[in-house]
């Protein structure tokens, strides 16, 4: 559990240092990639989640032959999913922190809202690590 929790940590523990980093140096925007440092660190979170687990030999299927749990795989789907989502939007957060004057977004807080966008990347990541382990937990007691 306490490497999972690290785990979690780890996108604010890369903001951090970039920020102190940003301040050693004096820059005025030293807090502009705060949300694209946490939402790209999220994003890969999430990419072990992309793939079905292996199912070697079981029971139900012959030694040697590799099969997937359908409901593994459909997990991975809706990881990729997430993935490719959460890109588009990383990607939209990333934009805001560079543009100090946006055309696109003329009326909108554009540091905030890039902050905003990776602080709502980090809790879908680790919702993503809570809920699979908690699956694999269940077809452990099984």
């Amino acid at each position: 559990m306490e490497t999972r929790i690290l785990s979690w940590a780890f996108p604010w523990l890369m903001a951090i240092l970039e920020f102190l980093l940003r301040q050693s140096i004096h820059d005025a925007g030293a807090t502009a990639f705060i949300g694209p440092t946490v939402g790209g660190a999220a994003l890969g979170m999430l990419l072990p989640f992309t793939r079905a687990r292996e199912i070697r030999g079981t029971k139900r299927h012959a030694p040697g032959i590799i099969s997937f749990d359908r409901r593994e795989d459909r997990w991975a789907q809706k990881a990729n999913l997430a993935v490719w989502i959460g890109l588009t939007v990383w990607a939209v957060s990333l934009y805001l922190s560079l543009a100090r004057r946006d055309d696109l977004f003329t009326q909108a807080d554009s540091e905030r809202i890039s902050n905003l966008i990776g602080a709502i990347l980090w809790p879908i990541a680790v919702l993503f690590d809570v809920l699979r382990g908690q699956k694999n937990e269940l077809a452990r007691s099984r």
